[in-house]
């Protein structure tokens, strides 16, 4: 039960940081530079903390990079539908 509730977590907290960078991004770019830019900028910072783990470093990768990678679909799926609405 716990680690179901620690990959919910994570999924929460990936999709909470992902659309929030992106909504805050947008206001200077484009959706879809925006939506690819939070990407980024997301795996950068989790990236470098996850390289400051020595052992765990794996299950780091687990813990972020798996809900990222369940979250971009629909991320870039928001992102177009932006664009098409507003003509960008």
């Amino acid at each position: 039960m716990i680690p179901l509730a620690f990959a919910l977590f994570a999924l929460a907290y990936s999709g909470l940081v992902l659309f929030t960078v992106a909504a805050s991004l947008r206001r200077l770019m484009s959706p879809m530079r925006a939506a690819l830019g939070a990407l980024a900028l997301s795996v950068l910072v989790h990236g470098a903390t996850t390289l400051m783990l020595a052992e765990e470093a794996p299950l780091a990768l687990y813990f972020w990079g798996i809900p990222h990678l369940l979250i971009l679909p629909l991320l870039l799926l928001s992102a177009r539908r932006q664009s098409r609405s507003t003509g960008a």
